[in-house]
């Protein structure tokens, strides 16, 4: 998934030489670099032309301090299995957008942006856990019931089916919407994909948002999907049921 993303022209200047370096050694490596060897070799160019800045370093503390907590919150062996390297970063962009965050195979990132521009600390632990999640469906898509995902949404809807897409034409909204809610979607972003549906879920149960029991309960297509979000995780691993996920609050 790749949140709250605005669409940008720019000439990426990768820094392929330098330097990567690591904030963290557990519970996973926490890093940060400009380079581009930070990305996926077929990330590096063409269409793609992923870009990173170092995460400056007056925001590393702070940054630091969410993230140790987010992670704390997962089993760590679910950690072991999935996730590699946490990269923050002071700019993140692909395919002619700037994002918040993204994922590849075994890695998570997240731009730390300045407080002023919304980049709070419960944005920027959603964010983490949103691209996470992704992984681990990914990895595990057999516990995500995705039949029963689609039939929560209206007759006859299809999802845009990308999420570059959907902030290039101005489809990604992702403040609360009523008339969206009562349909099942958190947001208009949430109609990009399936898998940025179920990450909007993810970034909110984690983050101990309380509006998203309180929406699961005034709208039936929003429970059916939450228990299916719930059911995921339950299976991921047992300590992760629904009173866990409850006793959970915002930072």
């Amino acid at each position: 998934m790749n949140r709250f993303l605005v669409a940008v022209s720019f000439s990426a200047v990768l820094h392929a030489a330098e330097p990567v370096l690591t904030l963290r050694e557990k519970p996973v490596r926490v890093a940060t670099s400009s380079s581009a060897e930070i990305f996926p070799e077929s990330w590096r160019g063409g269409k793609v032309a992923a870009g990173a800045e170092a995460l400056p370093d007056d925001r590393r503390e702070e940054a630091l301090r969410v993230m140790d907590a987010a992670l704390a919150k997962y089993p760590a062996e679910v950690l072991r299995e999935h996730l590699h390297t946490l990269y923050l970063l002071g700019e993140l962009r692909y395919r002619g957008v700037i994002t918040s965050g993204t994922n590849s195979r075994a890695a998570v990132y997240v731009k730390i942006g300045p407080v002023e521009k919304g980049f709070t600390a419960r944005h920027n632990e959603g964010v983490f856990h949103a691209e996470f999640s992704s992984i681990l469906i990914r990895n595990r898509p057999t516990f995500l019931d995705q039949q029963a995902w689609k039939a929560a949404n209206p007759p006859g809807f299809s999802y845009l089916g990308d999420g570059v897409d959907a902030v290039k034409q101005g489809k990604a909204r992702t403040k609360a919407d009523s008339t969206l809610n009562a349909q099942g979607f958190l947001s208009q972003y949430s109609q990009s994909t399936l898998e940025n549906d179920f990450n909007g879920y993810a970034a909110r149960l984690w983050t101990g948002d309380a509006a998203l029991w309180q929406l699961a309960k005034e709208h039936p297509p929003i429970q059916r999907k939450l228990t299916l979000v719930l059911n995921f995780y339950r299976q991921l691993h047992p300590k992760l049921d629904e009173a866990f996920f409850q006793g959970l609050r915002p930072m």
